[in-house]
C-alpha cells in the first residue's frame, strides 16, 4: 500500500484528529507532571542531608523523618571521636520555626539549623565561608530558595524567627523540601536563644567524617558504643529511608504514582474512543480494501500508522507545555524538577505503549468488516 492512507485519514477529518491530538497531548502532560512531581518529591525528601558534609550520621533510636528526628546526648558523640577511624564527630541542632513576613506580619514555618562555629558541617563552600557572620549573636544566614510568602529575606534586614528577632548577615541556596517552606542557619548559641527550651546538650544530628581507609564494618562498632539512645547509619541508608518515608509511606508518593496510571488510563480512553469512531465511520472504506484483495493485516496497519501519527505529533506540543510548566513550578512552588532527557524518552516510550494498546483494542471492530458488505 504505496498510498499514504493513514497520514490522508488524519488530514481529511481534521476536528476528529485536533480532538485526537488534544486529547493524546493533555495525558503526556499529566504524564510529565506525575513523573516531575515524584522525582522532586525524591529530591524534596533529602535536600538537606544532600547539603551536608559527612559520611556516617549518628540518629536518635526514635529518629522518622527529618522534623521528627527527636534528639541523644551530646555527650555520645565522645564516645564517637575516640575511634581512631573517625576523622571529625560534628553536632548539629535541628529546630522548625515561624518566620515573621515583614509585609503581612504572618508566620510561616522555617527549618532553622544550629551549627557549632568551629566545624564546617556543609558541602557548599559558599555556607562555611560565611559562618564567621555567624559569630556575633543572633545573626543568621537565610535560604535564596524562599517560597514566595516569605517575602524577601536579604542580607541586612531584621525579623523575627519564632518569636525572637534576628539579623540576616547572608543568604545561601538550600530550599526546605517537605519539611518548611525555607532554611536558617545560626550558631549553636543564637539556636540556643530562638528555641530556649531546646537544650543544646541534646543533640539532633552528629556528622560522622571517616579517615580514609575505614573498614565499612565500622558502623557495628559505632553502634554498640552509641547505644542505647542512638544508633549510627550511612548516607546512601539515611536517604534511602527518608525517600522511602516520603514516597511509599506518606500519601503524597502514593499519589504520584496513582496519577501516573491515571493519566495513561485517560489518554488510552481518549485515543480508543477516536480510533473506534474513526473505524466506525470509514468501515465500508476498509471494506473496500479488503474487496479489492488487500489483507487484513494491511487494513490494520493503516489504524496502527494512524495511532502512532497521532502520537508523535501530540508529543511534540507536550514536551514543549511540560518544559514550561516545570520552570513555572521552580520559579512559583521552588520543587526542584526538570525536564531530563532520560524522563523525555521514557514518557515517549510510554506514549508509543499507550497508543498501541488503544489501537489494538480498536481495530477488534474491524473484525467485522466484511467485503461481501459491499453487495448488500
Amino acid at each position: 500500500m504505496t498510498t499514504p492512507l493513514a497520514w490522508r485519514n488524519v488530514l481529511h477529518s481534521r476536528m476528529r484528529s485536533f480532538v485526537a491530538l488534544a486529547g493524546v497531548s493533555f495525558s503526556i502532560v499529566l504524564i510529565f507532571m506525575q513523573l516531575g512531581f515524584r522525582d522532586a518529591g525524591r529530591l524534596s525528601a533529602t535536600l538537606v542531608f544532600n547539603k551536608l558534609d559527612f559520611d556516617l550520621m549518628v540518629i536518635s533510636r526514635q529518629y522518622l523523618f527529618l522534623s521528627r528526628c527527636r534528639s541523644f546526648p551530646n555527650a555520645i558523640l565522645e564516645r564517637v571521636r575516640a575511634f581512631p577511624e573517625i576523622r571529625s564527630a560534628t553536632p548539629l541542632w535541628l529546630g522548625t520555626g515561624d518566620w515573621r513576613s515583614l509585609d503581612s506580619r504572618e508566620g510561616w514555618p522555617m527549618l532553622v539549623l544550629g551549627a557549632d562555629l568551629g566545624d564546617r558541617p556543609f558541602l557548599d563552600p559558599e555556607v562555611n565561608n560565611q559562618m564567621g557572620c555567624l559569630g556575633q549573636v543572633d545573626n543568621v544566614l537565610t535560604d535564596r530558595l524562599s517560597r514566595p510568602e516569605f517575602d524577601e529575606v536579604e542580607t541586612g534586614i531584621v525579623s523575627e524567627i519564632a518569636g525572637h528577632r534576628v539579623n540576616v548577615a547572608g543568604r545561601f541556596t538550600m530550599g526546605g523540601g517537605f519539611v518548611a517552606g525555607s532554611t536558617l542557619i545560626a550558631s549553636d548559641r543564637t539556636f540556643a536563644r530562638i528555641f530556649p527550651l531546646q537544650d543544646l546538650e541534646q543533640v539532633n544530628f552528629g556528622l560522622l567524617k571517616l579517615q580514609p581507609g575505614a573498614q565499612p564494618d565500622l558502623i557495628d562498632g559505632l553502634n554498640a558504643a552509641v547505644a542505647p539512645e542512638a544508633r549510627v547509619i550511612a548516607r546512601r541508608d539515611l536517604t534511602a529511608c527518608e525517600e522511602s518515608y516520603w514516597m511509599d509511606v506518606r500519601p503524597i508518593g502514593i499519589m504520584f504514582s496513582s496519577g501516573l496510571l491515571i493519566s495513561l488510563i485517560s489518554g488510552g480512553v481518549i485515543l480508543y474512543q477516536v480510533l473506534v469512531n474513526e473505524v466506525h465511520t470509514r468501515i465500508r472504506e476498509y471494506e473496500t480494501l479488503l474487496a479489492i484483495g488487500y489483507g487484513r493485516g494491511q487494513v490494520y496497519a493503516v489504524v496502527f500508522r494512524q495511532s502512532f501519527i497521532y502520537a508523535v505529533l501530540g508529543y511534540a506540543p507536550a514536551v514543549a507545555l511540560a518544559d514550561g510548566i516545570y520552570a513555572l513550578l521552580r520559579w512559583r512552588a521552588l520543587l526542584p524538577v526538570t525536564m531530563e532527557w532520560s524522563r523525555v524518552g521514557n514518557v515517549f516510550g510510554l506514549t508509543i505503549a499507550m497508543c498501541l494498546l488503544a489501537t489494538f483494542l480498536a481495530v477488534r471492530k474491524l473484525g467485522s468488516a466484511d467485503p461481501a458488505g459491499l453487495f448488500g
